[in-house]
């Protein structure tokens, strides 16, 4: 019993062990079809250089040497060979290295995968650099042969690999039926990997391989199923090409907006993930909208875009294909021999890649511009070269398009002779053509129609699966939101509160320091902060009862405070007046209205013979009128104004005790403000003995004794 459940944890580790590994080899696969850079990166990352061996034994050290076992650091060269031959990799020499490790490959290939795998490797080589693709077909098709059908999952991978690029070499080289053979047992191995990123994108393969060929139906219902998958993975690279496909396909409907739609959209992915080569035909896609519009001038900037691409990544075929482009559209904008120019030269890059199933259309086209110059022997020549170009890659409509253009050039040139031999091949052509054209049609606008439906479907459910996905969101974000902002509201609240009694708190400390503190009636800060207020007086008095600094001690408090509040109470109302306590017998009037000094004199003495405690008391005033200054635009600050009333409340005060007083000064109207600046008893008591202010008072002005400036120093500062 134990042994049996020992075998079984061990049968179960074993397979968890397996289905690690399995689900690591797709994830290496994936990651090497949605960005081959960063794929790259991880490979070298991942090895120690240089790599160097001549034999297996040699090898084995090697692999020792860096933590690999041998068939583990294989793998590992065959990945970095296989990356070097993708575009975009951002590496120098990359097919110089991939040769390399092709050959260190070919030392230690013992057996039919290794040597299938290094077949690949040549065909990609091949295709790639020499764009050869007779000479790739044939690497691939050795590569399978290498291959039987294993449930190996390496093996699946690896064939899923050839069966690709395979296809679509035949796809390249117009060898329709090869291609889809192909492309069709690609996408079963897809099937058979179970890998949803793996699927669509071989969905997505044969999308294009339908749109090519114009059967839009069986494209759409590719490309439905590829973005039905894709909706649920996170790979901008497959996004971006599903739209770029997509653009493709309504570019072929006519369908204007939304092709521009998509294509902007797959050129701003590609530009994320640093794709130029997908870039550039996003913007062949963008261009040939535009071309389809005869928007011709945008279409010949988007080409022009793509060109500069295609000329900094090196791709001589890509650039060809833009030179045609631009042919094509600088014929269309009434360009002829500019349009010539370019076609001449992407002529001269297609020789030179042998890429003899685009030589077709582009002599075809040379055929045509040429013929709108009206140049004979060259539509002569490029269509004879163009039909026996579409006879080899049996292409019976460019066949007859060559012999169209021939026929008129014979005629033109006048070969009558060869021109009616060209003649009879173009009738023959044409009715074999008119047969094929009776064959039925996979072409169906129902089925089209409701391939679109299904693609809208699919787009709406994403959209909504996207929207129930942002509204979980929201209301999740809404509830934290709310969940905050109640807890903000709270603080926000207590701080409220909190701010509402330290206002109130302050505004009492702050009438408190306005107060006379034992009155608690308005004093000193109190009329200073009155003062600063613009326009609050007319007229100020300073009032000092005789031996009324005794009040507080003769009265008692409860008793002076009475009296004071009751005094001060009555001077207010009767004189229309604010009042401030000084100190005890000291009392500031604020005036509003402007009155004699001596009826302001009369009526203290009134107010204050009314009251038991200060009757027959004796008082002297200081008074001015408020601006002091002639000059309005001279500032007198409150303390000043203070100051200048106790000097006067003094100056009445030598004038004796046995009468009312009141003594007052206008300065005149050239006196200078230097009168009340500090100390301002010794500069106003010199401007009054010089003149500068007019003294008035209820006695001889000759009997009153200013007060003297009792500063450190005896010294006159003037």
């Amino acid at each position: 019993m134990r042994v049996f459940l020992y075998s079984l944890v061990l049968f179960f580790c074993c397979a968890a062990s397996v289905e690690a590994a399995s689900s690591q080899l797709i994830s290496k696969e994936v990651k090497f079809k949605e960005s081959a850079a960063e794929f790259y990166q991880d490979a070298i990352a991942s090895l120690s250089f240089p790599i160097e061996f001549s034999s297996e034994v040699e090898f084995n050290h090697l692999a020792d040497s860096q933590g690999f076992g041998g068939e583990e650091l294989e793998r590992q060269l065959q990945w970095l060979a296989r990356v070097y031959l993708e575009p975009g990799i951002g590496v120098d020499n990359a097919m110089d290295k991939a040769q390399r490790l092709m050959t260190l490959l070919e030392i230690i290939a013992d057996t039919p995968y290794d040597k299938a795998y290094l077949l690949m490797l040549a065909g990609r080589k091949v295709g790639r650099e020499k764009q050869d693709y007779q000479q790739a077909i044939t690497h691939y098709q050795q590569a399978l042969a290498q291959l039987k059908s294993s449930e190996d999952l390496a093996t699946q991978l690896l064939l899923h690999s050839i069966h690709y690029q395979l296809g679509d070499v035949y796809r390249i080289t117009l060898q329709k039926n090869a291609a889809l053979t192909h492309l069709n047992q690609y996408r079963e191995l897809a099937y058979q990997l179970r890998d949803d990123y793996l699927i669509a994108k071989a969905e997505a393969t044969l999308g294009r391989y339908y749109s090519g060929y114009e059967q839009f139906a069986k494209a759409l219902q590719h490309y439905t199923e590829a973005i039905r998958l894709a909706e649920g993975l996170d790979k901008p690279f497959l996004n971006a090409i599903l739209s770029l496909r997509l653009a493709r396909v309504y570019r072929d409907l006519k369908s204007w907006d939304e092709a521009l739609t998509y294509a902007h959209k797959a050129a701003d992915g590609f530009t994320k993930v640093g794709k130029d080569n997908y870039l550039s035909s996003a913007m062949t896609v963008i261009a040939m909208v535009y071309g389809e519009q005869e928007r011709w001038n945008q279409a010949i900037d988007y080409y022009l875009n793509a060109q500069q691409i295609d000329v900094r990544r090196g791709n001589l075929t890509a650039q060809a294909l833009n030179l045609h482009n631009l042919g094509e559209a600088y014929f269309n904008n009434k360009e002829p021999k500019r349009a010539l120019s370019n076609l001449i030269k992407a002529n001269g890059l297609f020789l030179q890649k042998k890429s003899k199933h685009y030589l077709i259309y582009n002599d075809l086209l040379i055929a045509e511009v040429a013929s709108q110059l009206e140049d004979w022997s060259m539509v002569n020549a490029y269509a004879a070269k163009a039909f026996v170009l579409a006879r080899e890659k049996k292409l019976p409509e460019q066949m007859f398009e060559a012999l169209q253009y021939k026929t008129r050039a014979l005629k033109e040139l006048g070969d009558i002779d060869k021109a009616l031999v060209a003649l009879d091949q173009l009738i023959t052509l044409s009715q074999e053509l008119e047969h094929e054209s009776l064959k039925p049609s996979d072409y169906s606008p129902s089925v089209l129609a409701e391939q679109q439906l299904k693609l809208m479907l699919n787009q709406l459910q994403a959209s909504y699966k996207e929207l129930e996905k942002q509204a979980h969101q929201f209301r999740l974000a809404a509830s934290i939101i709310f969940i905050i902002c109640l807890l903000l509201g709270l603080v926000g609240l207590n701080q409220w509160r909190g701010k509402s009694k330290l206002k109130q708190k302050f505004a009492r400390l702050k009438h408190k320091v306005n107060q006379e503190a034992i009155t608690q009636l308005p004093g000193y800060h109190g009329f200073i902060t009155r003062m600063n207020q613009s326009n609050a007086f007319n007229q100020l008095a300073l009032l000092s009862l005789d031996e009324g600094h005794k009040l507080d001690l003769t009265l008692g408090t409860e008793v002076y405070l009475e009296t004071t509040s009751q005094l001060m109470n009555s001077l207010s109302s009767t004189l229309k007046a604010e009042t401030f306590i000084i100190r005890p017998g000291l009392i500031l009037i604020g005036v509003r209205e402007v009155a004699a000094h001596q009826a302001l004199l009369d009526q203290i003495r009134i107010l204050l013979d009314k009251q038991p405690q200060t009757q027959g008391l004796h008082f002297k005033l200081g008074c001015i009128k408020v601006p002091l200054l002639g000059n309005p635009e001279i500032k007198v600050t409150a303390d000043t104004y203070f100051n200048v009333l106790q000097m006067l409340a003094a100056g009445a005060m030598s004038l004796g005790p046995q009468n009312d007083s009141y003594v007052s000064i206008t300065p005149l109207n050239f006196a200078p403000a230097a009168i009340l600046s500090n100390p301002l008893y010794l500069h106003l008591e010199k401007g009054i003995s010089r003149g500068l202010v007019k003294v008035e008072c209820n006695e001889h002005k000759s009997l009153i004794q200013w007060p003297k400036w009792q500063g450190t120093n005896d010294a006159d500062p003037t």
